[in-house]
């Protein structure tokens, strides 16, 4: 017995040798390195490329890559690896209760190449790959996106469950954009990722080229099988910018499938007003945008001094409209809006504008209460289109104590520049106060009325009668005048 007992612990040792020499040649340097490069390899579609393997077997197994390079040309570079599971699922070529710690990484998007499509951690392997079934810890460290001349930095937490990725942390930074994220992402059937989105900061436009460079490229040699990715996300952000206005407490719900975008609804407070309103963008070679807007109490004086015109207006303004854009980023979008709304402003004023004032000076007159400064209104209406940096009122409304404009006219965003012909026409009390000539020549009912032009800038407007085409109107009214005078003569 004794004998036999020494010729089975000979047989152990030597089953233990072979089995640790086995092991050894599977996780040595050159064979996990060329294993994961081949199946990595077959994974993506795309060459990958290991500079090095280091092994450590306690206490738990436990590989370090470093230099790994995907993609031809390199899209993906990952600076350090490392992955470490227990010993038992890996003699099973199974990857279980794994950690994976990626850090020193870029990554340059878009990738030429998508996400595999995945097995059920349950199924059994076919023999020859390692099934991954679950990795209980994945940590992101300075891992740089590069996306379309933007660079975002990324660190993450995570765990992977057979097909269900649950993000604990993730905090990523561009620019001005700083996010915080966490959710659950479903890798099969589709990538379905469901996420909860909280900023301190965020820049739409930095986001907007985010979600851009996440798309599809514009040309694809084979078009892919899988469904797209769809992304669902609760953003909020106590600050947020977008082509350079400044808001707070932002709101929205973000939707991205494929090259399609929607925010919807989302809301922001700005200038001391609020903003509401959804965002639709198709997303690709160009980015093609649609946005409906309502804004509310949006005070003008804020407004006018963002567009370079301090003290030219004051008010508060509420209004809805639809604009669209195209060009490759959003600086492009912006110059080629185009779109129609409708506006309001309420209790305001118009710097140097001096209705009452253009009128008597008209007539040769001088006003001994002359007024210098602003024009206060009371209610400033008009619907406008925007194209080519131009707004153009086809409806233009001003109504005042004193005098009342209805008319047209345009606004040259760039230059502020303003061209427009309305009729001016002085209240009844005033109307009444001007002399019997001006009464009888330029009436039209009881009240004074004159067509007027309007030049200069947004920030010095210019108003000015037409001579002409109040002396057209006088002739009528005196024509008018003397024909129902010399009827009033006529027998009957």
């Amino acid at each position: 017995m004794r004998r036999s007992a020494i010729i089975a612990a000979g047989v152990v040792v030597i089953v233990a040798v072979v089995a640790a020499a086995a092991l050894y040649w599977l996780l040595s340097k050159d064979g996990v390195r060329q294993a994961l490069e081949t199946q990595a390899t077959s994974w993506l579609g795309q060459p990958v490329r290991i500079g090095g393997a280091a092994l450590r077997v306690l206490p738990r197994v436990a590989i370090h890559l470093s230099d790994v390079r995907v993609g031809e040309p390199v899209a993906m570079t990952l600076s350090s690896v490392d992955l470490s599971a227990p010993l038992g699922a890996l003699i099973r070529r199974r990857i279980e209760d794994a950690t994976v710690v990626v850090s020193g990484s870029r990554i340059v998007m878009p990738m030429p190449f998508g996400l595999p499509a995945t097995k059920s951690g349950d199924a059994e392997p076919d023999g020859q790959s390692i099934r991954l079934v679950s990795i209980r810890g994945i940590a992101l460290r300075e891992v740089t996106v590069v996306s379309r001349g933007r660079t975002m930095s990324i660190t993450a937490d995570a765990a992977l469950r057979g097909d269900e990725l649950t993000l604990s942390r993730l905090t990523a930074t561009s620019g001005a954009t700083s996010l915080r994220a966490s959710g659950v992402v479903m890798l099969a059937p589709r990538v379905d990722a469901r996420l909860r989105v909280v900023a301190d900061r965020v820049d739409l436009d930095e986001l907007l080229s985010l979600a851009h460079a996440f798309s599809p490229p514009a040309a694809s040699a084979a078009p892919s099988t899988r469904p797209a990715v769809r992304l669902a996300a609760r953003i909020s952000a106590a600050k947020v910018q977008a082509a350079g206005i400044e808001g707070r407490n932002f709101a929205g719900d973000l939707q991205v499938q494929g090259n399609d975008l929607t925010m919807s609804p989302m809301s922001v407070q700005l200038f001391g007003g609020r903003y509401e309103g959804a965002l639709t963008a198709a997303l690709g070679s160009t980015l093609q945008m649609t946005l409906r807007s309502r804004v509310s109490d949006i005070d003008v004086a804020q407004l006018a001094a963002f567009g370079g015109v301090p003290g030219a207006v004051t008010g508060r303004l509420s209004g809805a409209g639809t604009f669209a854009g195209t060009g490759p980023d959003m600086s492009a979008v912006l110059r080629s809006v185009r779109g129609n709304a409708t506006a309001s402003i309420v209790d305001g004023t118009i710097a140097h504008l001096d209705l009452v004032g253009t009128v008597v000076a008209f007539f040769g007159r001088t006003r001994s209460n002359a007024r210098t400064g602003s024009d206060r209104f009371d209610r400033l209406d008009a619907a406008f289109s925007v194209a080519q940096q131009v707004v153009r009122a086809s409806a233009l409304a001003l109504h005042a104590t004193d005098a009342d404009l209805v008319g047209s006219g345009s606004l040259v965003l760039p230059t502020t520049a303003l061209d427009g012909r309305v009729d001016l026409s002085l209240s009844e009390t005033l109307s009444q106060e001007a002399g019997r000539d001006l009464y009888r020549y330029t009436r039209e009912g009881n009240r004074v009325v004159l067509p007027a032009t309007i030049g200069g800038t947004l920030g010095s407007p210019r108003l000015g009668i037409d001579a002409a085409a109040a002396l057209q109107r006088g002739l009528r009214n005196e024509i008018q005048q003397r024909l129902g005078d010399l009827l009033g003569r006529l027998p009957r």
